[in-house]
């Protein structure tokens, strides 16, 4: 069951869904709560001869260098590539589940905030990594603090045997 602007509330003002920094009202719609981009980037290499083996599992820091977004914004041109993450630190309890999902305003110009990562567990307490993708014709600005997704929260039908875990479970950032 996704839980409409009422219940996000309800489970919001109870201290059950945390954000941190706290979002403002605004921020929550008919049945999401929409996220803002944090201040960091992680730049892919770009180099033909580096080779990636996931089963390795490659520390984060390899895939790229992390740069501070610029004032003026960072322009992503077409067919590029780089991590982001939210603004918002995204804190959920044992009972709930939440969905990722980009915002059509920007999806009209080709930005992808995500690949296939957009399932967030139930006790999951951290910033969401975002897979910005532009598939557009045209550079797109990613700006600190903009809108850049939201997130849907479901019930889970019983308490999962345990909280998030995963392998990122320590990452603080893109």
């Amino acid at each position: 069951m996704i839980l409409t602007d009422r219940e996000i509330i309800l489970e919001w003002r109870d201290g059950h869904i945390q954000f941190s920094p706290d979002i403002e009202q605004s921020q929550i719609g008919d049945s999401s709560v929409d996220l803002r981009l944090g201040p960091k980037l992680r730049i892919p290499q770009i180099d033909a001869h580096h080779i990636i083996r996931p089963r390795d599992r490659t520390p984060s820091e390899n895939y790229g260098d992390l740069i501070d977004i610029p004032e003026t914004g960072y322009n992503l041109p077409p067919n590029q590539f780089v991590l982001g993450a939210t603004f918002e630190q995204v804190k959920l309890p044992n009972y709930l589940v939440g969905r990722l999902e980009g915002k059509s305003s920007l999806a009209r110009y080709g930005l992808m905030i995500h690949c296939t990562s957009g399932h967030i567990d139930p006790g999951f307490a951290k910033v969401i990594v975002l897979e910005l993708y532009n598939h557009g014709p045209n550079t797109i600005v990613l700006e600190r603090e903009m809108l850049i997704a939201h997130v849907v929260f479901a019930k889970v039908s019983m308490l999962p045997g345990k909280s998030y875990s995963g392998q990122f479970a320590d990452q603080i950032g893109p």
